[in-house]
């Protein structure tokens, strides 16, 4: 009985230092979140996916209890992405404007908006040493997938202020998928000047924006999908299908509230199997005598080649 009561009491001892970990480690991705949704800032960062690198910049700032925000890619000419609220412009020369409703811009990192609720459902945070990174004290804060399956992320947060200074994006065995890494940040009390332009700039409203129908084509109703990773569910109506070009026999949009992954089934070609990656994004392709599979989205191979295997006809 004695030797019992002993190891119940050194295991609450151990498992109280773990608790304290996971809360500290939530606590600063909560600072990190907090600093990118009510700072005033200028700043830009790089994506960097293999040899490929692309370049950002990225204002935010607070008027009348209202986020605006602007994001330019530095690659393209004539792209603007603006948000007020949640309200996100795309805007391009010489077309209307694309409106869509969120409560932040989809191209940047989903990770930084998304509730620390479903995280941790996810992810287990383990604080790490503190390195300087662009002559600012950086915190590391590494989210670790509890599925084996699942991309993990590193987060370098800059001590002072919380705010992301660099997030890698992560597979099995520690391998760099995919690098946002910021080159240029200037907080400050007053909102951007740039920003303040944005308020006297005339943009449609929400009901004047255009939505695009789900399908140009029925879907099939004889397939199904007999199989989903862990974590993630089917979007019921997703508003826009991606067209690959080719006749779709049918479509899913799976989501785990952070990330997305695209499924397209479409007539057979009759080709071997086929696996690329983008970054942290993979796409691989399956095709059977009675159909072709494409997956695309941020999963590991092995999770992609599942899903397409899964698709079958009821």
């Amino acid at each position: 009985m004695r030797w019992s009561l002993l190891l119940l009491l050194a295991s609450s001892l151990l498992f109280v230092p773990a608790l304290h970990a996971e809360s500290k480690g939530w606590q600063l991705f909560q600072q990190s979140q907090h600093a990118v949704r009510t700072s005033n800032f200028d700043a830009s960062y790089v994506v960097f996916k293999g040899e490929q690198i692309t370049s950002f910049r990225w204002l935010h700032g607070v008027h009348e209890q209202q986020q605006l925000e602007q994001l330019v890619p530095m690659d393209v000419d004539g792209i603007d992405i603006l948000r007020k609220g949640k309200v996100v412009y795309y805007l391009t020369p010489e077309k209307p404007a694309l409106i869509t409703l969120s409560s932040y811009i989809k191209e940047l990192p989903s990770l930084l908006y998304q509730p620390i609720e479903d995280l941790r459902e996810l992810y287990d945070p383990v604080s790490g040493s503190v390195s300087q990174m662009g002559g600012r004290s950086a915190q590391l804060l590494r989210l670790t997938a509890f599925h084996p399956g699942r991309l993990s992320y590193w987060l370098w947060l800059d001590v002072e202020s919380g705010f992301p200074l660099r997030i890698d994006t992560v597979a099995e065995g520690h391998q760099m998928l995919e690098r946002w890494q910021v080159t240029h940040l200037n907080i400050s009390p007053h909102l951007p000047e740039t920003l303040l332009a944005l308020l006297e700039l005339p943009l449609p409203t929400p009901e004047q924006r255009q939505l695009q129908p789900a399908a140009a084509a029925p879907m099939a109703s004889n397939i199904q999908l007999a199989w989903l990773p862990s974590g993630f569910k089917m979007v019921e109506d997703p508003l826009v299908v991606p067209g690959l070009g080719v006749p779709l026999l049918h479509y899913w949009l799976l989501s785990d509230g952070l990330h997305q992954v695209s499924v397209f089934v479409q007539h057979p070609n009759q080709q071997p199997p086929q696996a690329y990656r983008d970054g942290a994004t993979t796409i691989y392709v399956h095709s059977t005598e009675q159909f072709d599979v494409t997956v695309i989205g941020p999963v590991t191979l092995d999770i992609a080649r599942q899903i397409a295997n899964a698709v079958r006809y009821d």
